[in-house]
């Protein structure tokens, strides 16, 4: 089957994102909120890096858990907001990172919970799937054995929800992928 062209733009995304909006400032000055927009005449896309609210993600936030802090242990909003927007088609992705000090088990049965509002969840460990196949939702390959994804939705409105344990608890992040197509 060829590529989902899709999931690749949701990879470029991504990485637009996690380059873009995890870029300390200048200052260092963790509670400024960093937006770049850039409009064009046939559409516009930006990222902006701030702490989410959960609305916008669609999902609780597990009790306790707290915005992930970057390396020099400064909290910091460790999320963001890309979106494309070209005629009447639009891409909004939101990413929010978190740390708790909960086994990855106990996050992971929390956001079964959570995203199953959604219809059936595909939850994948290491990039393979052990539940079955949720609305035509695949896994992404993982690079550890460790990592635990739950995906659920169709494809152009998913949630996901990503889980790494830690030596110390685990990291988790949120994400929630909302495209709309102008011809459907």
């Amino acid at each position: 089957s060829m590529p989902n062209k899709f999931t690749c733009s949701l990879v470029v995304a991504a990485a637009v994102l996690s380059s873009l909006a995890f870029a300390q400032n200048d200052k260092g000055n963790s509670t400024q909120k960093q937006k770049i927009v850039v409009e064009t005449d046939t559409g516009r896309y930006g990222v902006g890096a701030e702490k989410l609210d959960p609305k916008q993600l669609g999902v609780a936030i597990y009790p306790g858990s707290k915005v992930a802090e970057n390396k020099d242990n400064e909290s910091k909003d460790n999320g963001g907001h890309l979106f494309l927007d070209w005629g009447r088609d639009s891409t909004h992705l939101y990413v929010q990172k978190y740390i708790s000090s909960d086994s990855a088990d106990n996050i992971v049965s929390f956001y079964r919970k959570q995203l199953s509002k959604y219809g059936a969840v595909l939850e994948c460990r290491g990039g393979k799937p052990v539940t079955a196949d949720a609305a035509k939702l695949k896994c992404d390959n993982g690079d550890d054995d460790n990592d635990i994804e739950l995906k659920v939705g169709p494809e152009r409105k998913q949630h996901i929800v990503g889980v790494t344990p830690t030596a110390r608890g685990t990291e988790f992040a949120i994400v929630y992928l909302d495209q709309t197509k102008g011809n459907e």
